[in-house]
């Protein structure tokens, strides 16, 4: 069997995207379930929530370093496995792109280091804005994505003129026809994904002694969750 470059460009872009879409689906959920719990420190007192969130973070920034490097590699992707689609429709899916840069991504990394070293070096209530700043860029960053993929499944606000597609809307652009549905499908299926994930390593560390009470209040929060 013989395999040509344009199909194993495709088997390697399905590889790609899946772990893209794998990591999200956890990040997004487990960095509002962190703002959570940093919350719930800076209202209670109580140190449990400390320690989970200390826990947790140390699984995102992996999760999150991986989902950054798989997506640096699938804009080169569009770029040679579909170059004709992407030359037709640059002007309207790369500014959706670079929103989704400067407006989520530029967000999460800065207030990431801070989530990551600031701990014992700024006040309380500052890292618990940095952790809701974290969150909020995951959500932003679905909402941009969200927007140019279902701009490409039911395009609106556009005209094309010598091949090339024009916005004539910006608003129908982002906002198409199956936006607010994939929007809020997708974001509701990360937030159950983490809460799953949660629940699962909540029930495994019941069993194990030294860590039973964070055990339990994971378990009654992914519940809730």
């Amino acid at each position: 069997m013989s395999f040509d470059p344009a199909l194993l460009s495709r088997f390697q872009f399905a590889w790609v995207i899946g772990w893209h879409i794998l990591l999200p689906a956890f990040t997004v959920g487990l960095s509002s379930f962190i703002a959570v719990l940093e919350g719930l420190r800076l209202a209670t007192g109580r140190d449990v929530y400390a320690r989970i969130s200390v826990f947790w973070i140390k699984i995102f920034l992996i999760a999150f370093g991986m989902d950054v490097v798989t997506g640096v590699v699938m804009p080169f992707q569009f770029g040679t496995n579909w170059s004709r689609y992407a030359d037709a429709t640059a002007n309207v899916l790369s500014p959706l792109f670079a929103y989704e840069d400067l407006t989520a991504f530029f967000l999460e990394a800065a207030f990431l280091g801070v989530l990551l070293f600031g701990r014992k070096l700024v006040p309380p209530w500052t890292y618990f804005a940095s952790a809701l700043m974290v969150a909020l860029g995951t959500l932003f960053s679905s909402f941009w994505i969200l927007a140019a993929n279902s701009w490409m499944q039911t395009p609106a606000g556009y005209e094309v003129a010598n091949g090339q597609f024009f916005s004539t809307d910006w608003l129908s652009v982002i906002f198409s026809p199956s936006f607010p549905y994939r929007l809020a499908h997708v974001v509701v299926g990360f937030f159950v994904t983490t809460g799953f994930a949660v629940l699962g390593v909540g029930a495994y560390l019941v069993r194990r002694d030294p860590y039973a009470g964070e055990g339990r209040t994971m378990l009654s929060m992914a519940l809730c969750y």
